[in-house]
């Protein structure tokens, strides 16, 4: 079964890249950059590719309540994970918080949400 992640990457930190570079190499998951400039156009964008995962580091200017809450209602499938950039954790909202060791650890927690 193939994902459809949609990946935020608002700098070029080496994070960003890692996830990007990490996804596209697991063959069950399609990584798409997003392209969008403001919250409107991301929500679009979330729409049109269809994504069933957004995938956004702590940092992003996306990750504020009211942002992930619109979004969330906008597309009640859609599934969100946040990495903590300073932690081994990530939060995936409406179902819970998973300390991961490995990158194998975070595909495997794409995949089963």
């Amino acid at each position: 079964m193939s994902t459809n992640c949609l990946i935020v990457i608002e700098d070029d930190s080496p994070l960003n890249f890692a996830l990007e570079m990490l996804l596209d190499a697991n063959s069950g998951i399609k990584a798409v950059k997003s392209r969008a400039n403001d919250f409107q156009e991301f929500v679009d964008e979330v729409s049109r590719l269809r994504s069933e995962v957004v995938l956004l580091e702590d940092s992003s200017t996306l990750t504020g309540k009211n942002s992930l809450t619109q979004l969330l209602m906008s597309n009640t499938n859609l599934k969100i994970i946040v990495i903590l950039r300073d932690s081994n954790y990530i939060h995936i909202f409406r179902k819970e918080e998973i300390k991961i060791q490995s990158s194998s650890e975070l595909i495997e927690a794409i995949q089963s949400i």
